[in-house]
């Protein structure tokens, strides 16, 4: 009986415990509602009141029930509530051509990057360029590598470019001989991998001489990228799933079985060159890992092989696939126009009269209905489709009205700026004239950001683009194959990068039909 009693009570301790304890749970998260509608800075500025009580609103859109889809919803709230939102408690939309250099700011402004859009879902980018969040330190990382990727260092490569764009139209020249039809996703991105992994470690993934192209590189990106939206949500769900054991983890996902392996191996690499035992300098052979060990821009503890490996992924992934993605949708765009095809090739063909030579790449970019095309490719691809936030820490911003007070994360999506028809009439409809009509909208199109945080390889993306588009379309004759504008092309979701498609095997596909006229 006593027993019975003694059980009792502490069964009615713990319920009270537990009573208690959700009083204050449910007492704090009140609290902080009622602070986050009523009194927090951003309380005053346009928006539905949910979203900025909670993230579950942004959750809604992005992940469950809707996937990766808030960036359309976003739309839907600047045209019911102004250019200026609030689409959760801490982050300040604006939808403004004429503001995006104020907040993608360069020179003296500061600009840091949001700490909570910075959650990745993977501990193998923290200390790279993309995942520094304060100005400062991204300045210091930047100025050790932005020589490497300067207008005058690329130049030099751009023998290396032209030698793998020629590769890949062996590989094309071969898939004609063989009947097999081709995913430019894929022959893209082995391409644009092979030429940035080259450049920047002295020896090249070999994708393009692959039967796959390298597929499995990615689909391991594609899949990446997809856990971002996620990670933002619950940043210690993934950090507690990367301190599991390897085995574990590719038990999970095969694909992290190779991502560890690879990450492996290239931090193997960056040790030796931090070691002066890589022997590529005996090759005549300097990357990046060079420059940085050489240096005298970055402290030591800067120079350490983990977070180099971290700079690693950002070049590799960054350099890859949004530079692919562009060259694969404006290839789309133009076998779906005869018209516009049927220019450029002229232009082409005076400017490149022996089919098998090619001009260096000032002679491409004077070409204007090449550079037209180019141009119109960048703004319709999407590369960087999904919101960047940055933090003004030492101003308060002014747009129009409302002051926007310092430490605020404010952001512009790429995506709605460029399919905005009051700037861009028939925003889906690839039109190269428009930038020949109206060369002022260059200044309204972002494909690489702007200011200190602009993509630091974006002069490497454009000599990749024009030696691509100016050598494939002289030579080769290509046609579209199973490929759906709506459903394998267009922006469908967004996941830091546009995709079309979230499975794996979809893309943009085409056959060779045989050699470009002369």
């Amino acid at each position: 009986m006593t027993s019975n009693l003694i059980e009792l009570a502490e069964a009615s301790s713990v319920t009270r415990a537990f009573g208690y304890g959700f009083v204050l749970w449910l007492t704090y998260w009140c609290a902080v509602g009622i602070y986050r509608i009523l009194f927090h800075p951003l309380a005053r500025f346009p928006g539905p009141k949910l979203a900025g009580l909670t993230f579950w609103y942004e959750f809604y859109y992005e992940i469950y029930p809707n996937k990766f889809q808030y960036m359309w919803k976003i739309k839907e709230l600047h045209e019911q509530y102004g250019p200026i939102v609030r689409i959760n408690p801490i982050h300040i939309h604006i939808h403004d051509h004429d503001f995006f250099d104020k907040i993608y700011a360069g020179g003296s402004h500061k600009r840091d990057r949001d700490p909570w859009t910075m959650h990745t879902g993977s501990r193998n980018f923290a200390g790279s360029l993309l995942e520094t969040i304060d100005h400062d330190t991204h300045k210091m990382r930047r100025g050790a590598v932005s020589a490497f990727f300067s207008k005058r260092a690329v130049q030099t490569l751009n023998p290396l470019v032209i030698t793998k764009v020629e590769l890949l139209l062996n590989r094309l020249t071969r898939a004609k001989e063989e009947g097999v039809v081709v995913n430019l996703n894929e022959a893209f991105s082995a391409m644009t991998l092979d030429i940035i992994s080259e450049y920047c470690f002295g020896e090249s993934m070999g994708s393009l001489e692959k039967s796959a192209y390298g597929k499995d590189w990615l689909d391991l990106l594609h899949q990446g990228i997809q856990v971002r939206p996620l990670a933002r949500q619950f940043p210690s769900l993934f950090n507690i799933m990367f301190d599991l054991p390897p085995q574990i983890m590719e038990k999970m996902n095969p694909r992290l079985g190779f991502m560890n392996r690879y990450n492996e191996a290239i931090l193997e690499k960056i040790e030796k060159v931090m070691r002066y035992e890589d022997g590529l300098h005996e090759k005549g052979i300097r990357t990046i890992f060079h420059e940085i060990r050489d240096g005298n821009l970055l402290p030591p503890e800067e120079k350490k092989a983990m977070r180099l490996r971290a700079e690693e992924g950002i070049f590799l992934g960054a350099g890859t696939e949004t530079t692919a993605r562009t060259l694969a949708v404006t290839t789309f765009y133009l076998l779906q126009h005869d018209s516009i095809r049927a220019k450029l090739r002229m232009e082409l063909q005076q400017a490149i009269p022996e089919r098998g030579s090619t001009i260096s790449l000032p002679q491409l970019e004077a070409l204007p209905y090449l550079t037209a095309v180019v141009n119109e490719g960048l703004r319709i691809a999407h590369g960087v489709s999904s919101r960047q936030p940055r933090i003004a820490t030492q101003e308060d911003l002014q747009y129009k009205q409302w002051t926007i007070p310092r430490g605020t994360p404010v952001m512009q999506s790429a995506y709605l700026l460029h399919t905005d028809p009051t700037v861009f009439p028939e925003p889906f409809v690839f039109k190269p004239e428009r930038f020949l009509e109206n060369p002022r909208l260059l200044k309204s199109s972002f494909p690489f950001g702007k200011g200190s945080r602009a993509c630091i390889a974006m002069n490497l993306a454009i000599s990749e683009i024009y030696y691509t588009l100016a050598l494939l379309f002289r030579r080769i004759e290509l046609e579209l194959v199973d490929t759906i504008e709506e459903r394998d092309v267009r922006v469908n979701y967004d996941v830091f990068m546009g995709l079309a498609d979230l499975g794996i095997g979809g893309g943009i596909k085409a056959r060779v039909v045989g050699d470009a006229k002369s």
